[in-house]
């Protein structure tokens, strides 16, 4: 008796031009007045670097919806990733393990990170975890990134009246403050 085999993997070399290019076509399909969406913001893919070499490949993504670590799996590295599940994957329409599905990726330093699947045409399959659910209220793609990393915000805030009456002024710094 034959075993039936489960779902395939679909994994290709990390390429972010085509996770760029992905992305671009998922938020053309996307509505146009959607409130969910910040269209200032242009969608960007920063390749991360890893400090211990190791092999795992990812990018961050910043779109107009949220910002994301993408995950690869090389197929160089062999034919599954390395994820934990505890349900049985999924299969799509044409055989591959369905997009949208919760699974723990293992990393080369044993850590466990909870990611989606994803497939793409132009990517094949990724994983996905989501730093920002909602990029609203930002100007620039590197101000959402900042704040999905936990980095401060790259722009000065404003002081109140009340600090900056704490401090020494002459009449011309004071005649500046009420002008500006």
């Amino acid at each position: 008796m034959e075993e039936e085999s489960g779902p395939v993997w679909d994994c290709r070399w990390p390429d972010p031009v085509a996770l760029k290019v992905s992305a671009t076509r998922i938020l053309r399909n996307l509505p146009e007045k959607s409130p969910e969406l910040n269209r200032n913001l242009a969608i960007t893919v920063e390749m991360e670097l890893n400090d211990d070499y190791s092999g795992d490949v990812r990018a961050l993504l910043v779109t107009p919806w949220a910002v994301e670590r993408i995950y690869w799996h090389s197929p160089t590295r062999g034919n599954d990733p390395p994820i934990r599940h505890a349900m049985a994957l999924e299969a799509d329409g044409a055989g591959r393990v369905a997009a949208g599905q919760g699974v723990l990726l293992e990393l080369e330093d044993r850590q466990l990170v909870p990611v989606v699947t994803a497939w793409e045409p132009e990517t094949g399959h990724y994983f996905v975890e989501t730093l920002l659910h909602h990029t609203q209220g930002f100007d620039t793609a590197q101000s959402a990134l900042d704040r999905a990393l936990g980095k401060p915000l790259t722009r000065p805030t404003r002081q109140s009246v009340s600090s900056t009456m704490q401090r020494n002024v002459s009449r011309r710094g004071l005649l500046k403050f009420w002008n500006s």
